[in-house]
């Protein structure tokens, strides 16, 4: 079931158009044909891709960031194509980031929720596109995820990728899946259209991508081209191909192939004369199975004819040319198209059978391809250079599920026929024959295994046994073709070349290279892994991977020499393919001299099989000696139940290594262990190593990143791991902490969201154990990227015997933090997600949402009688150097409900704070100050007044240093204070955050606070650059503040932003149950300087004091920043004398109103004057109920003396 579906398409860096920079055509003529007639290639734009920049090699894209590029929704009823992206989107299954930025405010195409209850399919077209060259490759990247949409399910059967022209449509591409998590990438060929053609994506949902190599040539023809009849050139070698290069197929015409020889099998098998196990499929639309082509190749068409492969596994199919005469001193050239798809067991291999000689030979391979190349025709060439008469076989074996497939065998004018010479049947090879060639060494069947199993001595190992890096054989034999060689053997270690385009990998002799010259052990007889050139069509880099690998274990590792020189552009590069997704991990320097390297890259612990493959990509028709290679492969420590020494290292304070602790392979997010650099910096010595995660360098794509160690073998019940995290920026994110046992689910131990400001902090947590022998566990640290504009790290990992100390700070989101309810266990950890719950809050105070937990405890006589006691114990508290204030958030029942008493016992119990009164809507922050010189705990009493449907609730407990303060007032030289800077989604997601002058930070900031005026001093602020267009904000909110019949509020901000540019805007606004007023705002054009403001406020109920960062237009880096906050609490606001520094006068919320509505009844006044005025010139306004007028709806505010009503004519929603 698939609930939502989305693509976006990505720049890419291939060549991809021609440029010219003149003649402007018509515009119907040059509209959407992949070539820039206009010099801002604005004939290209909204062609399902925006023009590229005027460059040559530029490729056409579109990443949906502006618009949709031109693709229309054509869905049937129930659902639509959107243009989306995840920050507007609260809910749901939509991904959490586009492919584009790897952020939330990127842009993709998705579709809409299901609005009927018939079957329907949601389709998005392209406009309409001009003459696709043969080489044209579409690349897109979809995304889809299962799941229940909002109001209601998108249940897809299969997507599908079609492109139509004329009365077909072909299929380019379908899946019934499963379709892995996160962003997928497709490319596919369209293959040459003549005239016009549209894209549409199919599902019951989907979409399509960025496009290059489409263009027809044009008439630049360079030196040993060859012209065409419509003035455009291509290369010599494109000719006679059975591929239109030209775009007037001239190239292909008889004046120019008539002494070639083709067979595209419309009519039969030409002259190859012998067919066993091919079979002619006549119509590509009738298939057979997921991975049958859908068209042939000769006409692009499912109309046409191909050969393919109707052996069962394990059988070979066989296709024999007639008898050729020697061909030397010259070359008889086949070209030929082939396909191989649907298993990574099949096998074409091309063969020469030399006739009429003394001595019987066996056939020469000379093309040997292997595994799946997708659903796409590939050329390739071969040129035989015979002094005896000679035969070409073609030998296919199909693989479970696999397909092969030949079409366009064509063959050059010195191929010349031996008349009347049939072909002895003895002269075929058989299985025994061809073994050298299509079975490697290790899968020699011995006829006692089931086929696709290894025989050795007395074993039959199993394929999922095989290059596992555990060794089953007693020589080894299924760990030989893993991925280890020097290249000195013609099996290469079990390396298969996959590319299927002008370059290819090959194994070279080194004195058969232009450069280097040599292999790495400095032999020009030795062998290593060479880029060459090749006949490919399709994609233009050259790719070679290892078999099925792994699992592997974290300390695994790949050694290697490369060499690389290409100028200017191409690349080389390593990356893991698993489940069909590929991670890069390493890549070459473009700097490369080109000469022999040595280097090793991490692989780590992967718990799934995968391929290792190298890619490259060179541009041999650059001057100078442009290639690449590959030499002396080693894998080293992967078997994954090998244990090295620091394995059990699960403290840490990564100044060395990562100890046990290693990075997570499921996402491409990483944890990375780096050195001090700047805003980033340890906490050990503060220039040290520390493990950080930065969700936006490089682009990452994966949900979350993990950190994790090595299994652990308990020692004793309970052990406290303590740990130092650094959570930073104004969307970052969560961060949690995971206990895995075998064979059991995670559970969550430690969770923190949300920025917590520019320091570390310290946590820690107890573990506790099960002391068997079997029983292994793990701790895992993951990332989760549900924020992009900050970072993680962690240092100081500790692990001791024993519980740990009460923490410091307690959501309950992840336990109950090791309180204990004492007597009847009255006390409960509950959250509201089902709605369900049959007491307490309808939220937490943490999260504000129903998924939030807290503690609770039933007052209500049937639970707790009247004058009884419910208490809740913390666990020990360490002693405290210096007193400190401990704050939590609590929740009181509407009725009465009793008493919350608190008390800290410390060998006695002292009580230090009781609430009585009624509750509310709210939660409530308390706040006691607690002096201990020894161990210490805190109980919190619940006392009942006998009252039905009562309760007490309890949610983020924080101990930090310090005296406790005034409500609504904060120095911030300790943190926020009660202040919360919880993102709300509505908003952006963006929070406050809390720094210092003194510390490193990546935002612009304030160089010096206004408490103490030294870099030491702290302060609150928000960096307004990560906001975007679209106006939205971050607040800081205040504990709610009583009714007051005059109040003051003082506080100095500063902004910083550059005079004469866009300005950030900061704003104060009072918030209650009836809405929001602003009552103070200014825009940032003053920089550098601290500014006091006085605020007097009046509220007949209770309130909230917010203050809101936001920009007055497009984004600008600056920051705004708050210090030395106070609530004067039933004070007027007094004028300070002129050594306060600079200040505002003081404001008057009822007078400032009184003003505004005062000016607002004059333009009244007027409106109505001139609509009268208007009506009896006779202008035809209408009247009634289809002209709505404006209200004041979600700023409705009472305070004292004043009161903004509704309109008249408005109306409101119970």
């Amino acid at each position: 079931m698939i609930s939502h579906l989305v693509v976006a398409l990505p720049a890419t860096l291939s060549p991809g158009k021609t440029w010219i920079p003149s003649n402007c055509r018509s515009p119907c003529e040059a509209m959407c044909n992949f070539v820039c007639d206009c010099r801002d290639c604005s004939d290209e734009s909204q062609c399902g891709f925006h023009g590229a920049l005027p460059t040559p090699g530029a490729p056409f894209t579109c990443s949906f960031e502006q618009d949709a590029c031109g693709w229309r929704d054509i869905s049937t009823s129930g659902y639509s194509w959107l243009r989306d992206r995840a920050g507007a989107v609260l809910g749901g299954p939509r991904p959490h980031f586009d492919h584009t930025q790897g952020t939330d405010l990127g842009w993709y195409m998705a579709v809409g929720t299901h609005r009927g209850k018939e079957a329907s399919t949601a389709t998005l077209r392209s406009p309409v596109l001009r003459e696709a060259a043969a080489t044209c490759e579409l690349r897109l990247w979809y995304h889809a995820a299962s799941g229940g949409a909002w109001e209601g399910s998108l249940y897809v059967a299969e997507l599908r990728l079609e492109l139509t022209h004329g009365v077909e449509t072909l299929t380019l591409w379908q899946s019934s899946g499963p379709w892995g998590p996160g962003w997928q990438e497709l490319a596919v060929n369209t293959g040459r259209i003549q005239g016009d053609f549209q894209v549409s994506w199919i599902g019951w949902t989907a979409q399509p991508g960025a496009v290059r190599r489409c263009e027809i040539p044009q008439a630049s023809c360079p030196l040993g081209h060859h012209h065409c009849q419509n003035k455009a050139c291509v290369a010599t070698h494109q000719l006679c191909d059975g591929e239109d290069s030209c775009g007037d197929s001239s190239d292909e015409g008889p004046l120019t192939c008539s002494h070639h020889v083709v067979t595209d099998f419309e009519t039969g098998l030409g002259p190859w004369n012998h067919s066993d196990g091919w079979t002619l499929n006549h119509n590509a639309g009738g298939s057979v199975g997921p991975a049958w082509p859908s068209r042939d190749h000769s006409h692009n068409s499912a109309q046409g004819s191909f050969l393919v492969s109707m052996a069962k596994p394990g059988n070979l199919a066989v296709l024999s040319s007639p008898e050729f005469q020697a061909s030397d001193p010259y070359n008889c050239s086949l070209i030929f198209y082939y396909y191989l798809h649907g298993s990574e067991a099949s096998r074409l291999q091309l063969l020469v059978q030399a006739l009429g000689s003394s001595d019987s030979q066996a056939p020469v391979l000379l093309r040997s391809r292997h595994g799946e190349l997708g659903a796409a025709w590939v050329r390739d060439q071969v040129d035989i250079r015979s002094p005896h008469p000679f035969q070409i076989l073609l030998v296919g074996e199909t693989g479970p599920g696999g397909v092969i497939g030949l079409d366009d065998l064509i063959l050059s004018n010195y191929c010349r026929l031996v008349p009347e010479v049939s072909v002895p049947q003895s002269l075929l090879p058989g299985p025994n024959t061809l073994v050298p060639w299509t079975q490697p060494s290790i899968q020699e069947p011995q006829n006692v295994c089931k086929p696709g199993h290894l025989s050795c001595g007395e074993l039959c190992v199993p394929p999922e046994q095989l290059c596992d890096f555990q060794q089953q054989c007693t020589e080894g034999e299924d760990e030989r073709e893993c991925g280890t060689t020097d290249f000195e053997s013609a099996s290469a270690g079990g390396w298969e070349d996959a590319s299927v385009g002008r370059l290819q990998w090959q194994r070279l002799e080194a004195k058969d290279s232009r450069e280097p010259s040599r292999d790495t052990s400095r032999a020009s007889d030795g062998h290593f892994l060479s880029l060459q050139k090749a006949w490919g069509q399709l994609r233009p880099e050259a790719r070679t991977h290892t078999p099925t690998l792994g699992p592997s274990g974290p300390s695994c590792e790949l050694h290697m020499a490369y060499y690389f020189h290409s100028h200017p552009q191409g690349f080389l590069a390593l990356v893991v393919v698993e489940r069909g997704s590929r991670e890069l991990l390493w890549q070459a320097p473009s700097s490369s001299s080109g000469k022999w390297t040595v280097n090793k890259v991490l692989l780590g612990a992967r718990p799934r099989p995968f391929q290792l493959e190298f890619i490259g990509l060179v541009d041999f028709d650059s001057p100078g000696q442009q290639g690449a290679g590959v030499d002396n492969v080693t894998l080293r420590n992967c078997n994954p139940t090998v244990t090295a020494d620091n394995d059990q290292e699960v403290s840490c304070n990564f100044e060395r290594d990562e100890c046990s602790w290693h990075t997570g392979h499921l996402t491409d997010a990483h944890w990375h262990r780096i050195k001090s650099f700047g805003p980033g910096y340890d906490h050990t010595t503060g220039q040290g190593f520390f493990m950080f995660m930065d969700p936006m360098d490089p682009l990452a794509r994966g949900q979350g990143a993990h950190l994790l160690t090595r299994p652990q073998i308990p020692a004793v019940p309970k052990e406290c791991l303590s740990f130092w995290y650094h959570m930073y920026g104004p969307q970052i994110g969560t961060l949690r902490l995971v206990l895995r046992r075998d064979g059991e689910e995670g559970t969550q131990l430690w969770t923190r969201s949300g920025t917590h400001g520019n320091r570390w902090h310290q946590a820690w947590v107890t573990l506790h154990h099960q002391l068997e022998p079997s029983t292994k566990y793990q701790l895992l640290f993951e990332g989760l990227r549900d924020g992009y504009h900050g970072t993680m790290a962690l240092d100081d990992v500790a692990v001791r015997p024993g519980p740990c100390w009460a923490p410091k700070r307690c959501s309950f989101e992840d336990s109950d933090c090791g309180f204990s309810p004492g007597g009847q266990s009255l006390w409960m950890r509950q959250g509201n997600a089902s709605g369900q719950a049959p007491w307490g809050p309808w939220s937490d105070h943490t999260t504000e949402t129903v998924q939030g937990y807290y503690m609770v405890v039933d007052t209500s006589p049937n639970a707790l009688p009247k004058g009884h006691v419910a208490s809740l114990t913390s666990e020990e508290h360490q002693p405290l150097a210096q007193p400190a204030c401990l704050t939590f958030w609590y929740h009181l029942s509407l009725h009465k409900t009793g008493t919350l008493r608190v008390h800290v016992e410390e060998g006695t119990r002292r009580q230090v704070l009781s609430i009585s009164a009624h509750g509310g809507f709210a939660w409530r922050l308390g706040s006691v100050n607690v002096q201990a010189e020894r161990a210490w705990r805190v109980v919190f009493e619940a006392v009942a007044m006998g009252v039905e449907h009562s309760y007490v609730a309890l949610d983020d407990l924080f101990l930090q240093d310090g005296p406790c303060t005034q409500p609504g007032s904060c120095d911030f030289e300790s943190g926020l204070c009660g202040w919360s800077h919880l993102a709300w989604p509505s908003l952006g997601s963006y929070s406050w955050d809390w720094s210092s002058g003194a510390t490193p930070s990546r935002y612009l900031q304030p160089t010096v606070d206004h408490t103490l005026g030294t870099e030491a001093g702290h302060f609150a602020f928000f960096e307004t650059s990560v906001l975007g267009p679209g106006g939205r904000a971050a607040w800081l909110r205040s504990e709610p503040l009583p009714a007051t019949e005059a109040s003051c509020i003082r506080f100095w901000y500063y902004m910083g932003f550059p005079e004469h540019f866009y300005k950030g805007e900061l704003r104060v606004l009072l918030s209650s149950a009836r809405g929001q007023l602003a009552v103070w705002g200014e825009g940032g054009r003053l920089q550098h300087q601290w500014l006091q403001v006085q605020i007097e406020v009046a509220s007949t109920e209770e309130f909230q004091i917010v203050f809101e960062a936001t920009l007055g237009g497009q984004p600008a880096l600056g920051p705004i920043a708050l210090d030395d906050v106070e609530y004067l609490a039933e004070q007027h606001c007094q004028q300070p004398t002129p050594s306060q520094g600079d200040v505002a006068p003081p404001l008057s919320v009822p007078a400032a109103v009184g003003g505004a509505l005062l000016f607002l009844v004059l333009l009244m006044l007027l409106g109505l004057g001139g609509w009268h005025w208007l009506q009896r010139m006779g202008c035809p306004f209408r009247r009634g109920a289809d002209t709505a007028t404006s209200g004041f709806d979600n700023i409705l505010f009472n305070a004292d003396q004043v009161t903004l009503p509704a309109p008249a004519s408005a109306t409101s929603n119970p």
